[in-house]
């Protein structure tokens, strides 16, 4: 599948998004990636959105500083959209992003606020300092989905969030889905604490970012 770029644009900190036309009969799940020469990028559009957009932050590969260099009009070629990291609309949700993690809970957060889900979803967003990737958007739709709570979690300020702290920001009920997205290490330690807790490992779903 071609796609080709209709607009680049830098986030927060040093992220930056490539935003491509939507071919006509595009279709995928919120949460799902596309595969760009050979690594894969999650979607961080939703469905309801008449773009496709990836969002990335610069790395040491070829690729990666190629995506960072890319320009309106380019062409690339990608795959067609494949994952199962996506939202199960019948269960209440945690959402626990590190960094660029973010990425796959903009998609579904918009799809949720599009369709106006009535689902109760909890984002938990950790990062390293006070520039959150997609911040004044969710901000937004907190205000425009009532079930929808969010979390911004400073380590450098508050440090890293641990079990005790995660105790404290939900509480657990034996039909919420966690959802953890980030880099490896993060997603494991937190999948390790999910365990510690007692949470079922059927109630837990992994995305893990790596840095390319």
């Amino acid at each position: 599948m071609l796609l080709t770029v209709k607009q680049t644009k830098n986030e927060s900190g040093n992220a930056f998004s490539i935003i491509f036309e939507k071919p006509k009969a595009f279709n995928f799940y919120p949460g799902q990636y596309i595969e760009l020469d050979d690594k894969c990028f999650t979607l961080a559009s939703s469905p309801t959105e008449a773009f496709l957009m990836m969002t990335t932050r610069p790395g040491i590969s070829g690729f990666k500083k190629h995506l960072k260099r890319i320009r309106t009009g380019e062409i690339i070629q990608s795959s067609h959209p494949a994952g199962t990291f996506t939202i199960d609309e019948a269960d209440p949700a945690i959402f626990i992003a590190g960094g660029v993690g973010i990425t796959p809970f903009r998609s579904m957060i918009k799809w949720a606020v599009d369709r106006k889900l009535h689902l109760p979803i909890t984002l938990i967003y950790s990062n390293s300092d006070s520039d959150f990737i997609f911040k004044e958007e969710l901000d937004k739709w907190q205000s425009e989905l009532p079930n929808l709570t969010i979390h911004y979690i400073n380590t450098v300020k508050e440090g890293r969030l641990d079990q005790e702290k995660l105790q404290r920001l939900i509480t657990h009920h034996s039909s919420l889905i966690y959802y953890l997205a980030g880099p490896p290490s993060m997603v494991d330690d937190f999948e390790e604490i999910l365990l510690n807790m007692e949470i079922d490992s059927t109630n837990i779903r992994t995305d893990r970012f790596d840095g390319y």
